[in-house]
């Protein structure tokens, strides 16, 4: 019986979605579906592996996996949070503003 090698597996996971989710950035102001395609492909072998999609490429709508363009989304600063408005399903994204000392 064969094992399976898990970190491996993880590791070929990262490089994978990481293409993905590129592939997504160039593609998004041609076709917008196809990108958003990338991105739910990401999504599923993110969880499939359970690998985290790290942060500096979390540029999508969690609801409606459309990634982020200036024309359909709308970003306001209110009380130290930068707060992104999905203009295709209207899900809110708040981030924290942190204070730098």
């Amino acid at each position: 019986m064969l094992r399976r090698e898990k970190k491996l597996e993880r590791e070929l996971a990262e490089l994978r979605i990481k293409k993905l989710i590129e592939m997504s950035e160039k593609i998004k102001f041609e076709d917008y579906d196809l990108s958003r395609r990338y991105i739910i492909l990401a999504r599923k072998i993110a969880m499939k592996y359970r690998v985290k999609i790290p942060k500096e490429l979390r540029n999508f709508c969690k609801k409606c996996f459309y990634p982020y363009r200036h024309d359909r989304i709308r970003v306001r600063i209110k009380k130290s949070r930068v707060i992104i408005t999905c203009l295709n399903c209207g899900n809110v994204k708040r981030v924290p503003i942190r204070n730098r000392r």
